[in-house]
Parts: structure tokens; C-alpha cells; sequence
């Protein structure tokens, strides 16, 4: 019964431990505008989307006239700088780029990004656009902190640049990958019984040691040294940040065009329910009042 306990609890702190280790890095908070300027972000977003993705990412589902209608563009303008197809300002933004032909490029077709924000969330697409780094292995030299082994190459590196991990934060990884392998280790002579005490011991020093350099990437990320640039691109860091935080505004809109008109209007509909119910309130006070 102990053994089977003490296995049990093994596999409970493995998992932990494999869920700890799925952090993700950046994972910085979008900013939060006012409408009128998430209006202005979401123009910028949309020339960003237009001159660097459209090319592999169409939006099937949005037309061009009804984003220059909501996001305040004049039909000219957009007719003029943002539609580079021959095809008419009420056409859907569909691209020309043959799915077999892209799969056979990137390995799978780029996928439409219509409602790519509301399958993944706006967070995670501001961190994901700011997450390439180097890496040696992949086919494009690049990785990706919230999306790992991914087979995107860095299209906005003109853009950032490129930034590698900092040699403290690849020490840490390495850190958790030993740990991790002593965890292997140690459930491992505890489902066999072997050595029991000896295990639990490396269970719980694995377990420590993981938990603190996760704890010590987590700060240098906050304090702006898990990445360091490695090739400058034409935006400073800060710059960059507000790009994709324009960017991702953008697909937000696109995923649901009428998510401001909503949220306008659904501050009046529950000051009617307020109003209304006090109505009711007094309306049923005065046709009770006789039988109270």
C-alpha cells in the first residue's frame, strides 16, 4: 500500500511539474484603450496586416468596404493604399495564394486568420507576434516562446529584428531539462521499489529545482532580460510592441466587427433592465397594495 502510495504521489508531482514547465514566454498583457483610440490602433493594424501577412493570411470572412466603413477609412483611401488586388473595395479579403502550393512551401497551408482572435485570444496572439527567437534548428531559424516548434518563418523580422534567449535564461532551461530527467529517473525506481528513499529524495530536490528557475525566468522576463536582440530590426522594442499590440487589435475587430457597436449598446439595454425593473417594481407595489 505504501509503495503504491508513494507511486501515486510520484506521478502526481511529475505532472505538476510537466505543467508548470508548459509556460510561455513573453506573456505580457495587451494594452487597453479607449474607443477612440483603439479606432486609430486598429487603422494602423489593419496597413501592418495588409503589407506584411495578407500576402499568405486571407480573411475570407471580412469585406474590404465594411472595414473601412467601421474602422473610419475613407472608400478612396482604401482603394488607393490598401487594396492591392485588381478586385473591387466590396470583395472579401481573400488573397491569391494556392493552398498546395503554400503546403508545399511551409509544410501546411497558412491557415485563415478571419477568427483567429477569438480561437486564440488577443493575448496570446500579442505575445505569440513578439515570441520568434533564434534557433539553429528549425528550418527557418526561428522559434517561437508561445508557440514552440512552430512552422511559421519570422515574416516582421525587418520589423524586430531578431532576439535570442539570454545566456541566464538558456542556463535555466537547462537546469529544468536535467530536473526533468530526474524525475524520470526517480518514478521510475519507484514503480520498481528500488531505492525508495533515495528517489524520493530526487523527486523533491527535481521538484525545487524546477519550481525555481521557473520562478527565476518569470523575473527576467518582467524585468526585460529573457530576450536580447541579436539583429536590430527598423522598430525599436518599444516600438514593435505597439506595432503588434496595433496588429492584434486589428484581427481582434476582424473576429467580431461588431464587438464595440455591442459593447455600446449593451450599456444601454442594462440601464433599461434597471429602469424597467423598478417599474415593475413600483407597478407591482400598486397592484398588490390592497391585498398587503
Amino acid at each position: 500500500m505504501k509503495k503504491l502510495l508513494i507511486t501515486i504521489s510520484a506521478m502526481l508531482s511529475f505532472s505538476l511539474s510537466a505543467a508548470e514547465a508548459g509556460l510561455t514566454f513573453p506573456d505580457d498583457k495587451l494594452p487597453i484603450l479607449n474607443d477612440d483610440a483603439l479606432i486609430v490602433s486598429q487603422q494602423r493594424g489593419m496597413q501592418i496586416y495588409m503589407n506584411n501577412c495578407m500576402g499568405c493570411h486571407s480573411l475570407e470572412f471580412q469585406r474590404y468596404n465594411r472595414a473601412a466603413k467601421d474602422l473610419l477609412i475613407p472608400e478612396d483611401i482604401m482603394i488607393e493604399n490598401l487594396l492591392f488586388s485588381e478586385g473591387k473595395v466590396g470583395d472579401l479579403m481573400e488573397n491569391t495564394m494556392k493552398t498546395k502550393a503554400a503546403a508545399n512551401w511551409f509544410g501546411a497551408a497558412p491557415p485563415d486568420l478571419s477568427v483567429v482572435s477569438r480561437a486564440r485570444g488577443t493575448h496570446w496572439l500579442y505575445n505569440y507576434m513578439r515570441g520568434f527567437y533564434v534557433d539553429d534548428s528549425r528550418p527557418y531559424g526561428v522559434n517561437n516562446g508561445v508557440f514552440k516548434d512552430v512552422g511559421m518563418p519570422h515574416v516582421l523580422e525587418n520589423m524586430q529584428g531578431l532576439q535570442a534567449k539570454t545566456e541566464k535564461v538558456k542556463g535555466l532551461e537547462n537546469d529544468v531539462l536535467y530536473a526533468q530527467a530526474d524525475i524520470a529517473n526517480a518514478r521510475k525506481q519507484l514503480e520498481e521499489g528500488n531505492n525508495t528513499s533515495e528517489a524520493e529524495k530526487m523527486l523533491k530536490q527535481a521538484e525545487k529545482t524546477i519550481h525555481d528557475a521557473e520562478a527565476a525566468m518569470v523575473e527576467l522576463a518582467a524585468a526585460g532580460e529573457f530576450f536580447t536582440i541579436v539583429k536590430e530590426g527598423r522598430l525599436s522594442p518599444q516600438e514593435f510592441d505597439s506595432a503588434m499590440a496595433d496588429l492584434v487589435n486589428f484581427l481582434d475587430y476582424v473576429g467580431e466587427p461588431i464587438k464595440l457597436e455591442r459593447e455600446r449598446l449593451g450599456v444601454w439595454v442594462l440601464l433599461f433592465i434597471v429602469g424597467f425593473g423598478f417599474v415593475a417594481y413600483l407597478l407591482k407595489k400598486e397592484y398588490w397594495k390592497d391585498i398587503h
